[in-house]
């Protein structure tokens, strides 16, 4: 990957009050309750991504659309990767081999619009939903676990909504999309502003601090994610139906300026059997800045699940 030469702005964010509370838990903690999740201690330590499992990756036609995705194949039961609105197929390189080595087939893609894939409608509409379905068909995919990371948590919800029976388990990653459409459009005078860098934005502080290879890494992805009309930010079309709903875990940082753990709790709440994990020192872009909480507490979810029967 080549070097970015420019540095992203050196202005210091405040943490989320929310935030700044669980980061003085000490770090040796990893408490669970029923109201409050498990806390998940900060990776301290970073390495580059790991080696990438074999793929088979590409453009794929689906009639009505192309979209590249990759997939590890195999005879495991399969994971989707559903990207956040900064990225695409290429920002899952320290979920890909751990996954797979886990023993799942692993398939990640971008979205219309985004790295590889034709893009958007000129008005920014498209049926994302739709799209995955007919990729999980093209892939000869009956079933499957999603994993989504906050924008792809909306294509999530659609997805669920429409096609229950499609899908294993849900986890919802930093996403906003777990609060009501009225909220959503509610919360949008609170978000963090465009005005400043995505790295700002998505990057907890602790992480842009510490790591700053990873940083110059995540700019680089995020800078080539996405192409033509920018997808429409509505809030979800359907509610979830707790009686349809897979099992789902919720994960998010204690840094996270759009999905703070308060957010997620509160949804949680509302679902008889959702978990939540909150991981500390973790921004918006928790799979990139805290892989190793953030797979281990996925893994665990998924083992707890594999080979579930859906009726």
């Amino acid at each position: 990957m080549s070097p970015i030469s420019e540095r992203v702005s050196g202005r210091r964010e405040l943490l989320l009050a929310m935030g700044a509370f669980a980061a003085m838990i000490p770090a040796s903690t990893f408490a669970s309750s029923d109201t409050d999740g498990l806390f998940v201690p900060a990776q301290t330590r970073w390495t580059d991504p790991p080696p990438q499992s074999p793929v088979d990756a590409g453009l794929r036609p689906l009639g009505h659309v192309r979209l590249f995705a990759w997939d590890t194949g195999g005879p495991g039961e399969a994971v989707v990767l559903l990207h956040p609105m900064t990225g695409s197929h290429a920002v899952w390189p320290y979920q890909q081999p751990v996954l797979a080595a886990a023993g799942y087939r692993v398939i990640g893609y971008s979205r219309r619009g985004f790295l590889g894939s034709d893009p958007r409608p000129a008005d920014g509409d498209a049926d994302d939903a739709g799209d995955l379905r007919a990729l999980l068909d093209h892939l000869g995919i009956a079933r499957t676990h999603l994993i989504a990371s906050a924008a792809g948590g909306f294509v999530a919800r659609e997805f669920v909504a429409r096609f229950p029976e499609r899908v294993r388990t849900l986890v919802m990653a930093s996403t906003i999309a777990v609060a009501p459409p009225s909220e959503i459009l509610a919360m949008r005078n609170t978000l963090p502003s465009d005005a400043t860098s995505a790295a700002v934005r998505e990057l907890g502080p602790a992480y842009r601090a510490n790591n700053p290879a990873g940083m110059h890494r995540w700019i680089a992805l995020e800078r080539q994610a996405r192409h033509g009309p920018a997808p429409h930010r509505g809030g979800p079309r359907r509610p979830f139906d707790p009686a349809t709903l897979p099992p789902l875990l919720c994960i998010t940082g204690d840094a996270d300026r759009y999905a703070p753990p308060a957010l997620m709790r509160a949804f949680v709440r509302t679902l008889p059997h959702a978990e939540l994990a909150v991981i500390a020192d973790g921004g918006h872009a928790l799979f990139w800045e805290q892989p190793e909480g953030f797979n281990r507490t996925i893994l665990s979810f998924l083992e707890r699940n594999r080979g579930r029967s859906l009726s």
